[in-house]
């Protein structure tokens, strides 16, 4: 009897490690949650996991590529802040400035080459304004990106 006894009671000790190291940590801090603003202002948030730390990191800067186009189709950061253009179409993407094909609205903002299905291009806007952009392969399909 003491046997199962003790089995039974290592069984639940190991039951109860096991569920408080899947218990999610949280930092307490209040979370924004957008509400206030309309869905095209909404910045994308991709989540992803960090194999070395087994955290939830979050991308909020980030803007996706479909075969459909650009989502969100606007995007507001503020000067100094970096927005990396993820492709997840299953074509060859060229993100650069308006105007097409010259992409002198603002021409530092120009990929000069393409990102592949699954890669992507970052650019760190540092000038406010509205910065209109397409995708130099398909120019119909355009976004913009807010620097306040």
């Amino acid at each position: 009897m003491r046997k199962k006894t003790t089995a039974l009671s290592f069984i639940g000790l190991a039951f109860i490690l096991v569920g408080c190291y899947h218990i999610p940590q949280t930092s307490g801090a209040p979370t924004d949650t957008g509400a206030s603003q309309s869905a095209e202002e909404v910045t994308k948030t991709d989540e992803s996991m960090d194999k070395t730390t087994g955290e939830v990191t979050r991308d909020e800067n980030t803007v996706t590529y479909t075969d459909s186009g650009f989502s969100p189709k606007s995007i507001t950061v503020t000067a100094g802040t970096k927005v990396t253009f993820k492709n997840a179409s299953s074509k060859p993407v060229w993100v650069a400035s308006a105007v097409h094909p010259t992409h002198q609205l603002l021409p530092a903002f120009d990929q000069k080459g393409t990102s592949k299905p699954g890669e992507s291009y970052s650019f760190t806007f540092t000038q406010a304004g509205q910065w209109t952009y397409h995708n130099h392969r398909a120019p119909g399909k355009t976004g913009v990106v807010v620097v306040q």
